[in-house]
């Protein structure tokens, strides 16, 4: 799927991190427009990022790597109280 000139690479492993924590993959990308977007560098990690940021009332954090200029790999995505946000 493209947005904002990002495309999101899926496959089964992903998919299924995703899945398991109740989240649709529509949401895990919907976060990428959410106008309270975070994004932090992991320090520990190259090329690992994670995305912050509300849809519809809940928020969430959504961490992700780039495969290529244009594309990001979503890693998987939870929901996260308010009182644990890093941003």
């Amino acid at each position: 799927m493209r947005r904002l000139g990002l495309r999101f690479f899926w496959d089964g492993i992903n998919e299924q991190e995703v899945a398991a924590h109740d989240i649709d993959k529509a949401t895990a990308e919907a976060v990428f427009l959410a106008d309270d977007l975070a994004v932090i560098k992991e320090d520990f990690r190259t090329n690992r990022f994670t995305a912050e940021g509300t849809v519809d009332g809940k928020f969430y954090r959504v961490p992700f790597s780039n495969v290529f200029p244009e594309g990001i790999r979503i890693t998987t995505a939870f929901r996260v109280s308010r009182k644990r946000r890093r941003t």
